[in-house]
C-alpha cells in the first residue's frame, strides 16, 4: 500500500482528499498542536498524524517517520489583508514552512509532491503578477519548487485553484457567509458582485489533486502546473442568486453595501492546461444544491 503525507489535512480540502485516499492509501498528516479535529473526527483513528512545531528539524523527522512515497501540500495561511500584522503569518506559513518541507523531502529522498496554488498569483492572466501579498506568498513557494525541480530532487505539480465549495465546509467564504445569514435570518453587506466567481465542487477538486499525481513522472523530474476550473464560471453575484434560486431560498442579499477590492478577477482565466483526464464532474447547480441539503453544525448536527 502506498504511503501519502498531507500537510494542512485538518482543512476541509486536505480532509476531503485524505478520505478519498484512504481506501488506498497510508495517509499520514502533518499537524500542529493544538490538533483540530473538525474535518477530520469520523476519519481520525485512520490516519497517521504526525506533529511539526514549524521547525526543519520537526518537518524532516516527520518525513524519515512516514517515508511517504507522495506528498501532498495542502496546507497555507490565508488572508486578504496587508500589513506588519499579518506579514509573519504568511512568511512563515506559505514560505519558510514549505521550503523545510522541499529540503526534507530531498534530505529523505521522497521526490514527488502536488501543491495547491492560486489563481490570484496570475492576475491579469500573466505567469507572475500576484493579486496580493498572500498571492505573493504563494508565488515565492511556487519559485522554491522550481528550483528543486530543476535540480531534480523533486518531481511537482501545482494545482491552481480559483475557489473551492461543498457541504460542511465553514471556512469563512462568501457562500458559508451567506448560508449562516439566511439561517440567522440577519443581513449580509456584500460588493458588488461582479467578480468572477469560478468556484469547483469540492469532490472535483479532489480529483483534480489525484489526477495531477498520476501525471509525476519521477524518472524526467519537472515542475507542472495544471488549473481547476469550472464548466462556465459565473460572477459571484450570478452564483449566490443561482443557489437561491435552485434551493428555493428567501434572502437578499446586500449587493454593494461594501466596497469592491481595489483589484477584482472580472473574467474567467484559463492559464494552465487541467490535469490529464479531468474535467469537472459536477454541474455549479448540483452542487449548490449539494451545498445546501448537506449543510451542518460544527458539531455534526445536520440543518433542517
Amino acid at each position: 500500500m502506498k504511503k501519502v503525507l498531507i500537510t494542512g489535512i485538518t482543512g476541509y480540502i486536505g480532509s476531503h482528499l485524505a478520505r478519498a485516499l484512504l481506501p488506498d492509501h497510508e495517509v499520514y498528516g502533518l499537524v500542529r498542536d493544538p490538533l483540530r479535529t473538525e474535518y477530520i473526527s469520523d476519519i481520525q483513528d485512520q490516519l497517521h498524524l504526525l506533529t511539526t512545531d514549524g521547525s526543519y528539524a520537526s518537518i524532516e523527522t516527520a518525513l524519515q517517520t512516514a517515508q511517504p512515497d507522495l506528498v501532498y501540500h495542502m496546507a497555507t495561511f490565508y488572508t486578504g489583508t496587508h500589513g506588519p500584522e499579518v506579514t509573519p503569518a504568511l512568511i512563515a506559513s506559505n514560505i519558510t514552512f514549505g521550503a523545510y518541507l522541499l529540503e526534507a523531502m530531498s534530505a529523505c529522498g521522497c521526490s514527488k509532491l502536488v501543491y495547491a496554488d492560486t489563481i490570484m498569483a496570475h492576475y491579469g492572466g500573466e505567469a507572475d503578477r500576484p493579486l496580493n501579498l498572500y498571492a505573493a506568498t504563494k508565488r515565492a513557494f511556487s519559485d522554491l519548487v522550481g528550483y528543486y525541480a530543476g535540480t531534480g530532487a523533486v518531481d511537482a505539480a501545482a494545482v491552481v485553484l480559483s475557489d473551492t465549495y461543498g457541504p460542511g465546509d465553514w471556512r469563512p467564504k462568501v457562500l458559508n457567509l451567506i448560508r449562516r445569514a439566511v439561517l440567522e435570518g440577519t443581513s449580509l453587506a456584500l460588493t458588488s458582485g461582479r467578480q468572477i466567481y469560478d468556484a469547483v465542487y469540492i469532490d472535483d477538486v479532489v480529483r483534480g489533486f489525484v489526477q495531477a499525481a498520476a501525471a509525476l513522472d519521477p524518472s524526467a523530474p519537472a515542475h507542472r502546473v495544471f488549473q481547476l476550473s469550472g464548466e462556465r464560471p459565473r460572477s459571484l453575484r450570478e452564483t449566490v442568486e443561482l443557489m437561491l434560486e435552485v434551493n428555493d431560498l428567501r434572502f437578499r442579499p446586500g449587493w454593494g453595501g461594501r466596497p469592491d477590492p481595489d483589484y477584482i478577477l472580472e473574467d474567467p482565466l484559463r492559464i494552465f492546461p487541467l490535469p490529464p483526464g479531468w474535467s469537472p464532474c459536477v454541474p455549479l447547480e448540483d452542487g449548490l444544491r449539494r451545498f445546501w441539503d448537506g449543510t451542518l453544525l460544527k458539531g455534526g448536527d445536520r440543518i433542517g
